[in-house]
């Protein structure tokens, strides 16, 4: 003997937040950003009094380790990468950039 489970179905709508991004629909197309998890990073990491930059990193930039350099929290650098690479979903232009920076995650100065 089988038993059978009914669930009862809800339109809810349009879906608003999928996954921490900001889902906005009409009849021709569905836009996906993640602008509110943009500004509560820039508010985690005392970053939204900074001032926003029109350009990236430009790609054969070559960074290197500064040895002397003062030692910062690396948890929090890792914090920091991790929410940028999943910005990235949205914002493939900064992907350069964020992959640049991760690779001094070890031991950051």
């Amino acid at each position: 003997m089988s038993m059978m489970h009914e669930f009862d179905m809800y339109d809810l709508g349009k879906m608003r937040y999928f996954l921490g991004m900001e889902v906005i629909q009409n009849l021709k197309r569905i836009f996906m950003c993640q602008r509110k998890y943009a500004r509560e990073v820039l508010a985690r990491f005392p970053m939204s009094d900074s001032k926003p930059v029109g350009n990236r990193i430009v790609p054969g930039t070559r960074l290197s380790k500064d040895e002397k350099g003062t030692k910062i929290d690396s948890t929090m650098f890792k914090q920091v990468v991790g929410s940028l690479m999943y910005l990235t979903a949205t914002r493939p232009d900064i992907m350069f950039g964020v992959s640049l920076i991760s690779k001094y995650m070890s031991s950051p100065t």
